[in-house]
Formats: structure tokens, C-alpha cells, sequence
């Protein structure tokens, strides 16, 4: 199994957004960011890292820091 990006369309004050969220087995986490390419390059770490799904809200947390 692998870390996948998922896409949500949201609606905020009669904007329409799309973000993007990480998805791995039945772990799913959204609304990360709007920037499609960082949560592309964070996900390619998870993977390249084979990171354990322990640590995923750890991962986000030190990415939502950045």
C-alpha cells in the first residue's frame, strides 16, 4: 500500500477551492493545503520512506509548520 493524493472541491464565503489530502489504506486526511505540487512531494517522501502510517500526522504537522 502507498500514500495517495486525494482532491475535495470546498466552498468557503461563495468561493469555490480545491485542496488536496493525503489517503493511505482507511486513513484519510484532507483539506492539507491547495498546492497540489507540495502535497505531491510530501507524499513521494512518505513513500520513498516507507513511513509508517503511525507517524502521518506528525509528517502533516511539521509540514503545516514549514
Amino acid at each position: 500500500m502507498e500514500y495517495k493524493v486525494i482532491e475535495d472541491k470546498v466552498s468557503i464565503e461563495g468561493q469555490s477551492f480545491i485542496t488536496y489530502g493525503i489517503s493511505y489504506n482507511d486513513i484519510t486526511i484532507h483539506d492539507i493545503s491547495i498546492r497540489k505540487d507540495k502535497i505531491v512531494k510530501l507524499i513521494n517522501k512518505c513513500n520513498d520512506y516507507n513511513l509508517d502510517p503511525i507517524h502521518i500526522y506528525d509528517v502533516i504537522e511539521d509540514f503545516l509548520a514549514e
